[in-house]
């Protein structure tokens, strides 16, 4: 059979358009392997970004304290809190919450206002109870001071850890009030204050620690007025 120009040039258009439409979608395959590409490198980018970042600003998240004597070196691992410390927070706190320089009917409510992230909501709440209670009595109308016991000092004994997060604080201080310059009360008490960590601002409670109350009742061990 004999093949006319004709038909032969029909064919060889066929086998033209074919390549070109072949050659169009290797094209496209290759340009949507290359957003691909370009995505992959852009997510890459975003979560190197993100990890340096996070990689960073790491240590101003992480709470180490130090112990009060590192004279002879201290291997401390991150949040653990040492038994100095605690002792040293809950002895602050708590002097400074009984400090009533002018009168217990205005310092003792501004303390507890004052001192509200270093108590937990309930010792809060109990605290406010006594204050009403002492201030119906008419035992706020004096002064008061709280120190520790002359020639008292940390102790390791004072500190009793309940959990990994809970410990019990033993304060053994001495309890002063005047009343129109006259003392009415002199006692020395032990106060078993029991003290949590919390999850509060660091701006607010750099010590990450709170008094939840009391263990037991504060003993009084000696009564001088």
């Amino acid at each position: 059979m004999k093949i006319t120009s004709s038909m032969k040039d029909k064919k060889e258009n066929r086998y033209y358009r074919g390549w070109v439409i072949n050659a169009w979608r290797k094209e496209d395959a290759d340009a949507q392997l290359i957003q691909l590409q370009k995505n992959v490198m852009i997510l890459l980018f975003i979560v190197c970004l993100v990890c340096s970042v996070g990689w960073i600003t790491s240590p101003s998240r992480l709470t180490i304290y130090v112990p009060p004597d590192i004279q002879n070196g201290a291997t401390m691992k991150i949040g653990t809190v040492p038994a100095p410390l605690i002792y040293s927070f809950a002895y602050e706190a708590w002097q400074e919450m009984n400090y009533w320089p002018v009168d217990g009917e205005n310092d003792y409510k501004k303390n507890i206002d004052n001192y509200i992230p270093y108590l937990t909501p309930r010792f809060k709440s109990e605290l406010l109870q006594e204050y009403s209670e002492l201030k119906s009595s008419g035992q706020l109308q004096r002064i008061r001071y709280l120190q520790g016991l002359s020639g008292a000092a940390y102790d390791a004994a004072n500190v009793k850890q309940l959990s990994s997060n809970t410990w019990e604080v033993d304060l053994a201080m001495r309890l002063t009030e005047y009343k129109n310059n006259q003392p009415v009360k002199d006692v020395e008490i032990i106060y078993p204050l029991k003290v949590i960590r919390t999850n509060v601002s660091p701006r607010n409670n750099p010590y990450g620690l709170a008094i939840a109350g009391f263990m037991s009742e504060p003993q009084r061990t000696m009564t001088y007025i």
